[in-house]
C-alpha cells in the first residue's frame, strides 16, 4: 500500500466528502416528503418529523458549504503562496543564466586569446630556431618575446578575475578552469623566459 493511500484526506476532500453526504440525506428526505401519504395522523406526523428533519439538515448544509468554500480558499492561498515561491525561483534561474552566460562568454574570450598566444609563441619558437640571425630578426625575435610575456601577463590577469568571479558567483566549474589556463599560462610565461635567457647565453 503506497503513502498516498494510508495518508488522511486533505481539508478540501474532507469538507466535499461531507456536504456531498449530507446533500445525499437531503435529496433522500426531500423525496421521502413528496411521496409520503397524507391520509392519517400518523402520516402528518411522520411528515412534519421528515420536514424538520430537513430544515436541520438545509441549516446543516450551509454549514458544510461554508466549510468547503473555507477549505476552498486555503488551497487557493497555498497555490498562490507556491506560485509566488516559483516566480521567485524563476526569476533567479534566469539572473544565474545570465550570470552563467556571461561568464562562460568571458570564459571563451580567454580560449581565444590563449590560443593566439600560441601562435604567437609558434612564431618566437620559429625565430628562435633560425642558425643564422640578422640583426632584424634578433631585433623582431626580442619584440615578439617582449610583447609575448606582457599579453601572456595579462591573460594571466584575467584568466584570475573571472576565476574569482565564477567562484564568487559559485560556478565553481568555471572557477577551475579559468584557474588551470592561469597556471598553464605562467607556466607557459615561464619557460617561454628560460627560453629567451639561453638564446642570450648562446649569443
Amino acid at each position: 500500500m503506497s503513502k498516498r493511500d494510508t495518508s488522511p484526506p486533505s481539508e478540501l476532500v474532507s469538507a466535499a466528502q461531507a456536504l456531498d453526504s449530507e446533500l445525499l440525506r437531503f435529496e433522500a428526505l426531500s423525496e421521502q416528503l413528496k411521496e409520503a401519504p397524507l391520509t392519517s395522523e400518523k402520516h402528518l406526523e411522520r411528515a412534519s418529523k421528515t420536514l424538520k428533519d430537513l430544515a436541520d439538515l438545509d441549516d446543516a448544509l450551509r454549514l458544510r458549504v461554508g466549510a468547503l468554500v473555507q477549505a476552498i480558499t486555503g488551497v487557493r492561498n497555498r497555490q498562490q503562496a507556491q506560485a509566488d515561491a516559483v516566480n521567485v525561483r524563476a526569476q533567479e534561474l534566469q539572473q544565474r543564466t545570465e550570470v552563467f552566460k556571461d561568464l562562460l562568454t568571458r570564459y571563451g574570450a580567454l580560449g581565444q586569446s590563449a590560443a593566439d598566444l600560441n601562435g604567437r609563441m609558434q612564431e618566437f619558437a620559429a625565430l628562435r630556431q633560425q642558425a643564422t640571425r640578422t640583426e632584424e630578426e634578433d631585433a623582431r625575435l626580442t619584440e615578439v618575446f617582449t610583447s609575448l610575456q606582457a599579453r601572456m601577463a595579462e591573460v594571466a590577469d584575467e584568466a584570475a578575475t573571472l576565476s574569482g568571479a565564477a567562484e564568487e558567483a559559485k560556478f565553481s566549474d568555471i572557477g577551475r578552469q579559468a584557474e588551470s589556463l592561469r597556471q598553464q599560462l605562467l607556466s607557459a610565461r615561464n619557460k617561454l623566459g628560460l627560453l629567451h635567457q639561453s638564446l642570450g647565453k648562446q649569443g
